[in-house]
């Protein structure tokens, strides 16, 4: 630009998605207004980085703003805007403008029912992210996929349900992975569901069984409910199965050590949308 070279609005969008991801919210609004100052044309694929941009630093305002003066919108608008909303808390404009979205006769993709539900993470509305994971395939013919059963069990185990949310992955219609009982595991944790947290890292053993963080956390639960015998055969366990400890871990940790391995409610599926 330094150089009397007008940016096309490819160079444009590609220079705003970096600065999404770095988090360059200044250098953002600088190109932003460069556009603006220079009339290159904000057609789609600029209205769509700017959106994702201003999101993925925080500053919703100004993406909405972008989102409403856009002449024309195509899933990915959509999608960006309703993804950037609920990750950014305000699940209930996320709500709203899906609905708007589906009013507008636009076909919602995978990535669009993965922001929905996120909103619907964030504001505990178990039951409305239950009528949309069955809307996808019903109404939109979009066969969910692990992170929208993700979302689902992050749900249901932020509000409480541990033994529905137990429920729901067993039944789930396709294996759920590590990351499922972990986003599962994390809420037993928070809630102090020693019985439960049992079968789910149990079943982690089975599906990681060198991931020490899996030992660590079952061994600490026994420790900390003065289960020591059953604690002391975990850390065997791990000996036999020649699994490293991690540097520091004490058998006596508790339910706030942090040797387990994972956040209390795992941000994967959040930042799937990112």
């Amino acid at each position: 630009m330094g150089a009397n070279i007008k940016p096309d609005e490819i160079t444009v969008a590609s220079v705003l998605s970096a600065c999404a991801h770095l988090g360059s919210a200044d250098v953002g609004q600088a190109i932003h207004d460069y556009v603006r100052q220079h009339g290159i044309k904000e057609d789609v694929f600029v209205g769509n980085a700017l959106v994702d941009m201003y999101c993925k630093c925080g500053a919703v305002e100004k993406a909405l703003d972008v989102f409403n003066g856009m002449k024309h919108k195509d899933g990915v608008s959509w999608t960006s805007i309703i993804s950037g909303l609920a990750v950014n808390g305000l699940s209930d404009d996320a709500i709203n403008i899906f609905s708007r979205m589906l009013r507008e006769g636009i076909h919602p993709t995978h990535g669009t029912f993965i922001g929905i539900l996120i909103a619907c993470k964030h504001s505990g509305q178990v039951d409305k992210g239950l009528e949309y994971l069955e809307t996808m395939e019903k109404v939109y013919g979009l066969k969910p996929e692990m992170k929208h059963y993700g979302c689902i069990v992050d749900l249901l185990s932020r509000s409480g349900n541990l033994e529905r949310a137990y429920e729901f992955i067993k039944t789930m219609p396709i294996v759920p992975d590590v990351v499922i009982w972990r986003i599962l595991l994390g809420a037993c944790m928070l809630h102090s569901n020693l019985g439960l947290a049992e079968i789910v890292t149990k079943k982690l053993l089975e599906l990681d069984p060198f991931n020490s963080g899996n030992y660590v956390f079952l061994s600490n639960a026994y420790a900390s409910s003065d289960r020591w015998e059953d604690a002391d055969q975990v850390r065997k366990l791990m000996g036999e199965r020649t699994v490293g400890k991690p540097s520091g871990w004490s058998s006596i940790e508790g339910n706030d050590g942090d040797g387990s391995g994972h956040s209390h409610h795992t941000d994967t599926v959040d930042s799937s949308v990112k």
